[in-house]
């Protein structure tokens, strides 16, 4: 029976590693009949998904890329599931067996039972503030398209990533949505959308504090006030193992919470590490601690098959999301001569803190995702590329001249160095004060693990990567498939019908990026 069961284990993974997917899900519902291993909904919520994006690409609504990520992932779930099926089996049998005695609980027993190191009971009125804090988290729209969550303050403004909102002058045409989310019986609820004030703008870049505080402009139709605020206590920061929720617009969608798997893996300078999950979207949302106080803002993220994120002093890696210490961005802020929001009734500003109704006015910022504007007065951009593909960077350069010859970009390549320089450490220091990084995605770039270390690394480091498709390839698991690339529409340069179009398109975007 067991070697039958491990043939038919085998037969599937083959089945996964050919990529039939449907004919695999179905030989695992026949092994759940079978076997009785407990694993059906497991099974049906994987199906679901792959079933329900494989319409979705037949009806043009979503990519092919899309669909191969959604695969992809159905494939690795299955995987791992696929290792559960012999320890649910075996331990299934032996409960079985026990069906053979009789117990008896002594009357005298106490049956109500505290399970683990920790009291996990909480009070009713523990959803009640989930609710309230819910209203006041938003869904942030930006001119070009871009999505992202922020988050009310008591006295007006919206926290959000300098990543979503890198600018005064992104946060003219960007606008914020509340309510956006469905009711208990699926519906849509009536959603309610405000301007920001560009002239009310604070921002600190992602590799400090990765923030920005603007002032939303209030509709005396429907008042701001509904929405309630957000409390902060930047002071009461999750140790190790203890939960925090994050209150989200994941992919831009519907808002929902993350309350399961959310532990404190670490706090490491400004960071807060935890494994609350979160999605592209997710980048501003608020970090509730158990007393459902704001202490983090959520901005980056990393899975251990892209190599995790370094969560210690002793380099110790996992994979793990990641928020700015409100404890941080207050002092920031306060250095700058700005005033921190109240915490709210329940909560006293710390010594280090100073408490006013509002602050100062615009700051500079940079940005992660490529669609964001830079504050720089000259940005300078810094290509990444192989050798071998010296040709597309000629093509590029051509097409980037008049930019560079009007001085409205700065234009750097990761093999210029002078005479006797080293050239992979004259490439390192460019990088690091690059306001965005162009990659040049080609299979010689992956086959160079110079260039190709140097460009997670700037990603580890919250640099604004832009890659730039010269032909497709598969690059999941490196982080850069999470990025908006160029060309537009998820082409590539080899999908137009000459290259000077491909780097027309490329150019015009890049020009959308400069003050």
């Amino acid at each position: 029976m067991q070697n039958a069961q491990v043939i038919y284990l085998q037969t599937i993974e083959g089945l996964l590693e050919e990529n039939e997917v449907e004919k695999a899900l179905d030989a695992l519902l026949d092994l759940d009949k079978e076997t009785q291993a407990g694993i059906r909904q497991d099974i049906i919520m994987q199906s679901g998904n792959f079933k329900e994006a494989s319409k979705m690409f037949q009806r043009g609504m979503i990519s092919f890329e899309e669909l191969s990520r959604i695969t992809a992932r159905t494939r690795y779930g299955l995987l791992e599931l696929m290792k559960e099926v012999p320890k649910r089996i075996e331990r299934d049998a032996k409960i079985r067996s026990l069906n053979t005695y009789q117990f008896r609980v002594p009357d005298e027993a106490r049956l109500e039972k505290i399970i683990g190191p920790e009291n996990n009971l909480l009070k009713i009125n523990w959803l009640e503030k989930a609710l309230r804090a819910s209203k006041a988290v938003c869904r942030v729209v930006c001119a070009d398209g871009e999505l992202g969550t922020g988050f009310l303050t008591q006295e007006g403004y919206i926290f959000t990533n300098n990543h979503v909102i890198p600018s005064a002058d992104i946060a003219k045409d960007a606008r914020v949505e509340f309510n956006y989310e469905v009711d208990a019986s699926g519906d849509t609820k009536t959603r309610t959308s405000y301007q920001l004030d560009p002239s009310d703008f604070i921002t600190s870049t992602p590799d400090q504090f990765d923030f920005c505080k603007v002032k939303v402009i209030d509709d005396p139709d429907s008042p701001l006030s509904q929405w309630g605020f957000v409390e902060f206590d930047p002071s009461a920061i999750p140790t190790v193992g203890e939960p925090v929720t994050i209150i989200q617009h994941p992919k831009g969608g519907d808002k929902q919470i993350a309350l399961n798997a959310n532990d404190v893996l670490s706090v490491w300078n400004q960071h807060l590490y935890y494994t609350t999950d979160t999605e592209p979207g997710s980048s501003g949302a608020p970090v509730f601690n158990k007393d459902w106080k704001v202490v983090a803002i959520h901005h980056a993220g990393k899975t251990d098959a892209e190599g995790g994120l370094q969560i210690n002093a002793k380099g110790d890696r996992k994979g793990a999301n990641r928020g700015i210490l409100f404890r941080d961005i207050f002092k920031f802020m306060k250095d700058k001569g700005h005033a921190t929001p109240t915490a709210g009734a329940s909560h006293q500003a710390s010594g280090n803190e100073s408490v006013s109704a509002r602050p100062a006015s615009s700051g500079t910022g940079a940005a992660v995702n490529p669609t964001l504007q830079s504050t720089s007065a000259v940005p300078k951009f810094v290509v990444v590329y192989d050798n071998q593909d010296t040709p597309h960077l000629e093509a590029l350069k051509r097409h980037l001249f008049i930019l560079k010859a009007t001085k409205k970009i700065r234009l750097y390549n990761v093999h210029e160095a002078g005479a006797g320089e080293d050239i992979q450490a004259r490439a390192a220091t460019e990088l690091s004060d690059a306001d965005y990084i162009l990659v040049l995605i080609t299979p010689n770039l992956f086959n160079t693990e110079t260039w190709f270390n140097l460009v997670i690394e700037a990603l580890a480091n919250g640099k604004r990567v832009i890659p730039v498709y010269i032909e497709k390839l598969d690059i999941d698991g490196t982080g850069l498939e999470k990025l908006k690339s160029l060309p537009t529409m998820n082409r590539t340069v080899s999908d137009f019908p000459n290259t000077d179009a491909a780097y027309a398109d490329i150019v015009t975007e890049i020009k959308k990026l400069l003050p």
